[in-house]
């Protein structure tokens, strides 16, 4: 059978490959998942032209850090600190959404990360509730046509149902930061054989631990590790130094422990000095940082030490309850505060300033290698899978362009997005998501929106934002 070939014409290639040039103008083959050529003028025949004159063309973005299932509350608060997000969201939220909540949260916040150029996603996924839950997100992501990891979250939630007698809740507490339960280790094998069987698909298992931080020792952490090993998962995803007064160095133990390898994204990071960062360098994990929502939470970015000292780095967009869930604000944030950040360290002498072509890097190639994914996406190269984004630069605050790269990072949003490809399939095109009934999906997410705050309100909140006070040692300012 021949091979099905889309011939993208006249766009402004942002390769993001060291070995091959940009072009302006250029013409890029797909044939079937994969990119086939990319030449300034290209003799195909039988193929479907897409004219994308007046456009920039780059490699989709590579999203290392979300938690997806939080997509229905989109601007739930956003005043929060951190002490207020874990004790609402992680305590209370999410013991509100029965299992169709969870599938139309996964589906939908891969279609909004998809809808703004966002073509691989690291989902952080702690809501397993039950077996029905670990069901519905895995569906509800797959189904969504994004390339990523799964990383099935092996948080202890609350065993709390709204509505239940606030008595039960001091024990319940206390169970939350036991060892990893047999459940667990039951849910997650399931998981992995039903859903992520083939390492080579589309999606991959991945593992999203628990708050090791918290812990107060070492040995419920390694036991999880190393567990968590046995199932082979692309990545595991780690919560690491989002406070500055934690019970357990996570990092330094693990070092100590010689458990640190490739396989271990770590996430935030911001609190660790640099000794600590040398130790995940040593080690070759990488570190994903959520620049808005870590400013939010009064952290700096670690990205311009971990890089500066050879670390790699990527982006995520982490909880859309604060901010949209696009790379658009994370590579300006990140933008902004690395040029500051150079500023405040030489304020007598004018420094050079990061140009947008190293955050666009960050936000897709080096993130691709971060995960794993590097051999087959992150940069356009022949022979590498075809997940792209074509963006117009033809509009009012756009026009005229001067640099393919300013027009991206520094003026894009999602809605100059008008073509996204994943796989070698159209996702988005003409600036519309394919095959989705938008009226429909906004129905279902306003009814889930109103049943998950109905269960919400019969949760009290005292108890469990005590507990999380304890967990993180945070203290209270008037």
């Amino acid at each position: 059978m021949r091979a099905k070939r889309t011939l993208f014409r006249g766009a402004t290639i942002l390769t993001m490959d060291d070995a091959l040039e940009d072009l302006a103008p250029g013409d890029l083959l797909v044939e079937d998942d994969r990119i086939a050529a990319i030449g300034p003028s290209l003799a195909v025949d039988d193929a479907e032209i897409v004219d994308a004159s007046g456009m920039v063309m780059c490699p989709g973005f590579v999203d290392t850090h979300r938690h997806t299932w939080q997509t229905p509350l989109h601007g739930v608060r956003t005043d929060w600190n951190l002490l207020d997000y874990m004790t609402y969201i992680r305590g209370m939220y999410c013991i509100s959404y029965d299992p169709e909540d969870a599938e139309l949260a996964n589906r939908v916040g891969a279609l909004e990360a998809l809808d703004s150029g966002i073509t691989t996603l690291v989902d952080h996924s702690h809501l397993q509730l039950s077996e029905a839950h670990s069901d519905a997100l895995a569906e509800g992501f797959l189904s969504s046509g994004i390339r990523g990891i799964h990383c099935y979250g092996t948080y202890r939630n609350l065993a709390f149902r709204p509505g239940e007698p606030a008595q039960r809740l001091p024990e319940l507490l206390g169970e939350v930061n036991g060892p990893l339960n047999e459940w667990h280790r039951r849910n997650a094998a399931r998981v992995r054989q039903k859903y992520f069987a083939d390492d080579s698909a589309r999606v991959r298992f991945g593992i999203a631990s628990r708050e090791f931080e918290t812990l107060s020792e070492a040995g419920s952490m390694l036991d999880e590790l190393r567990w968590a090993r046995t199932l082979a998962p692309a990545r595991i995803s780690i919560h690491v130094g989002m406070s500055a007064n934690e019970p357990l160095d996570v990092v330094r133990a693990l070092h100590e422990a010689g458990e640190i390898g490739p396989d271990l994204l770590f996430v935030h990071g911001n609190h660790l000095p640099d000794e600590v960062l040398r130790m995940v360098i040593d080690g070759g994990a990488s570190i994903s940082s959520a620049i808005e929502i870590e400013m939010t939470y009064g952290a700096w970015p670690v990205v311009e030490r971990f890089t500066s000292m050879g670390g790699r780095s990527s982006l995520g967009i982490d909880a859309t309850i604060d901010f949209g869930g696009d790379m658009f604000g994370q590579m300006r944030a990140l933008l902004n505060t690395w040029r500051l950040e150079r500023s405040l360290r030489n304020p007598l002498r004018m420094t050079r300033k990061v140009h947008q072509k190293k955050v666009l890097e960050i936000a897709t190639v080096r993130a691709a290698e971060a995960i794993g994914l590097g051999e087959i996406t992150g940069s356009l190269v022949p022979g590498k899978k075809a997940d792209l984004l074509l963006m117009r630069t033809d509009g009012i605050g756009q026009a005229p362009m001067w640099d393919p790269y300013a027009a991206i990072v520094s003026y894009g949003h999602a809605s100059l997005v008008d073509t996204v490809m994943v796989d070698g399939c159209f996702a988005k095109r003409r600036g519309q998501l394919v095959g989705i009934d938008w009226p429909a999906v906004r129905a279902s997410l306003q009814r889930s929106k109103e049943n998950i705050q109905r269960r919400f309100s019969l949760v009290p909140e005292q108890p469990i934002r005590a507990r999380w006070t304890q967990g993180f040692r945070i203290e209270i300012a008037d």
